[in-house]
């Protein structure tokens, strides 16, 4: 798994563990995304991801994020993990609220990468 799948798998799931994908998550993924895949792919892509992560068990999407979350380490550097520390931190604050799901997912990001820099 390459970094920006890496990437934007964690995202989806930080968008999806509280059972709801916001436009305003979707957004920060798009922008997070860029120019790295056509858009028609890009859209079918994450509508399909997200509706496999809503079927499957939080304890699954853990492993997936934990999988993610190791991939995107072993391929960024400390800035950019920093960057997307707080790419993330502002998506789970997007809908001006962070469930309990969201919570422990971006407490095991932070404890994982510890100090970015």
């Amino acid at each position: 798994m390459n970094k920006v799948t890496a990437g934007y798998k964690m995202l989806m799931i930080l968008a999806n563990v509280d059972g709801e994908h916001m436009a305003e998550e979707h957004a920060l993924i798009l922008d997070f995304l860029g120019n790295q895949f056509d858009a028609p792919t890009m859209a079918a892509t994450m509508q399909t991801e997200r509706i496999r992560l809503q079927a499957i068990s939080q304890e699954l999407q853990m492993l997936e994020f934990r999988e993610a979350m190791n991939a995107f380490f072993s391929q960024s550097s400390a800035a950019d993990r920093s960057a997307f520390l707080q790419l993330s931190m502002d998506l789970i604050k997007s809908d001006n609220r962070i469930t309990q799901e969201e919570n422990i997912f971006i407490n095991k990001l932070f404890e994982a990468w510890g100090e970015t820099e």
